[in-house]
């Protein structure tokens, strides 16, 4: 019996490889190989490198009780926008606080700053996952304050020169707090002066206000509340003069006079949160030792009773 015979046909396959920009080929006929190359133009897939670049020039300033950053925007077209990040150190420590869009943006206001800490700020650019390096840092610190301090030490200034040298006679110490109570000058001065350096007008001093302000701040500013009136008549244009003192009562500052006083209680503010009354303070010159505050009693008569419900010292201050 013949046995079953078995053809054969020859495979043709073709391998393609780009190698260094050349097209190599391989024709495959049943075992054997047949090579060919060519070549095209890639130039069309190029890769262009580029550095995403951050913005430049930022600052940092206070805007009433927020800070407010100001930059020049990245030269990079195509990024997105900002990340702004802050942090309470110096040069580290950076914490994502906020993202700005679009890249054109050129100023954010961080409203959630607290008083009385200094911030530092970079900002990066972003496109997609892409992050540039940090822009150079920019700080700044919202001040703060003591809140209105009470003093908890008086004493009347004695003769020579000062008046009847017996200032608030009566209850000198109801200044201590805001309350229904008060302080009283009876029969003021001797001699009818509205000038607050007269000798003729009565003065008295009050201190030991208990201040911790640390140390190294700037002192903004100072101001005296006074809650204070005149009994009965207001005749010869009656006033409250208002000095400081930073060591003790040595030196004193420049002075400052209320308006008019009135029949009624009224609230009387002299200074301001940026005003230091003509001194440059240290935190030191707040101590129970050296912070005096002076006030002396004017008016073109002696006959006036000046009182006073409550003498109050609040200190703005920023920190280094």
């Amino acid at each position: 019996m013949p046995r079953p015979r078995r053809s054969f046909s020859l495979g043709w396959v073709i391998l393609l490889a780009l190698v260094d920009g050349v097209l190599i080929g391989f024709l495959t006929v049943g075992a054997a190989l047949a090579l060919f190359t060519d070549t095209f133009d890639n130039t069309g897939n190029a890769f262009t490198i580029d550095t995403l670049d951050p913005p430049s020039g930022l600052t940092a300033s206070v805007v009433g009780t927020n800070i407010r950053l100001d930059w020049t925007p990245t030269t990079d077209t195509y990024a997105t926008g900002y990340n702004v990040l802050r942090s309470p150190t110096q040069g580290s420590g950076y914490s994502p606080l906020d993202t700005v869009m679009p890249y054109t943006a050129v100023t954010y206001t961080d409203n959630t700053a607290a008083a009385g800490i200094r911030y530092y700020y970079v900002l990066q650019t972003y496109f997609q996952s892409w992050l540039s390096v940090y822009c150079n840092e920019a700080n700044a610190a919202v001040p703060t304050n003591t809140g209105w301090r009470s003093p908890n030490a008086e004493a009347a200034v004695p003769n020579p020169n000062n008046g009847d040298g017996n200032g608030f006679e009566l209850n000198p110490t109801n200044a201590f707090a805001d309350g229904g109570s008060y302080a009283e000058d009876v029969d003021s001065g001797t001699a009818s002066s509205q000038d607050c350096a007269s000798t003729g007008r009565d003065r008295h001093r009050f201190y030991n206000y208990g201040f911790t302000i640390p140390d190294g701040q700037t002192i903004n500013g100072i101001e005296v509340r006074l809650d204070a009136w005149v009994y009965l008549i207001t005749t010869g244009n009656p006033k409250m003069c208002v000095d400081l003192s930073w060591d003790g009562g040595t030196t004193w500052t420049a002075t400052k006079t209320t308006a008019n006083l009135t029949t009624s209680q009224q609230t009387y503010t002299l200074g301001s949160v940026s005003d230091p009354w003509g001194h440059t303070w240290s935190s030191t010159q707040f101590s129970d030792a050296n912070f005096r505050l002076r006030i002396t009693d004017i008016a073109s008569s002696t006959t006036r009773n000046f009182r006073l419900d409550w003498v109050a010292v609040q200190v703005t201050y920023t920190p280094p």
